[in-house]
């Protein structure tokens, strides 16, 4: 095959691995693994023979083949080695790639984000319902704007904003459509698609 990492041995069928496939026991090209190679070298040394070649019967050069399995076992030793380091570069090149991200915002196309809702409309409970926003789609979750302590962000002007996330991509953007613009008590509501951070256990290389 062309592909060296799926090169089987001929004789055992095998897959040959990086120290087979670097072992070059005669010169007409035909490839074994090394166990089989040893094999043909032990029962011809049982049999005071010498051991040839399967494809083109030419003896192997004992001292040669010995040597170079050697430096095979060394050639890959330090091909894994160098494979190690680079996944590990690569581990920490992401790491760092993903902390970058930390503050990053990504659109969310299923969550609205309305803002100037007037205060008296300030329950999650009641704005899920079909006369509110559950009339553009099924509405899973109702989140108010929260300080820190977790009470409702209030704004000057006395409104305060909402998320909604809906089930799909298609409510949030009816709800969009419908809301923006939309006069209510004389101030005007603004939508758009709401966001959300990463995956703080993604970030931290978690999962």
């Amino acid at each position: 095959m062309s592909d060296q990492g799926e090169k089987t041995c001929p004789l055992c069928a095998e897959e040959m691995d990086l120290t087979d496939q670097q072992l070059k026991p005669c010169k007409c090209g035909y490839e074994i693994c090394v166990w089989c190679w040893h094999h043909i070298m032990d029962m011809a040394e049982k049999d005071e023979t010498e051991g040839r070649c399967p494809a083109c019967r030419t003896p192997y050069d004992k001292e040669k083949i010995v040597g170079t399995a050697g430096k095979c076992v060394r050639l890959v030793a330090e091909i894994n080695t160098e494979k190690k380091m680079k996944s590990q570069k690569a581990k920490v090149k992401s790491t760092e790639g993903r902390k970058q991200l930390t503050s990053v915002r990504v659109i969310q196309r299923n969550l609205v984000y309305i803002v100037g809702l007037p205060l008296n409309l300030a329950d999650e409970d009641l704005l899920q319902r079909k006369e509110y926003f559950g009339q553009y789609g099924k509405v899973q979750k109702v989140s108010m704007s929260r300080t820190a302590a977790g009470v409702i962000q209030q704004f000057p002007n006395n409104t305060c904003s909402v998320y909604i996330t809906y089930l799909k991509e298609e409510e949030a953007i009816r709800c969009i459509q419908n809301v923006h613009g939309f006069l209510l008590d004389g101030r005007s509501l603004r939508a758009c698609f709401g966001t959300t951070k990463y995956c703080h256990a993604w970030l931290r290389n978690v999962v």
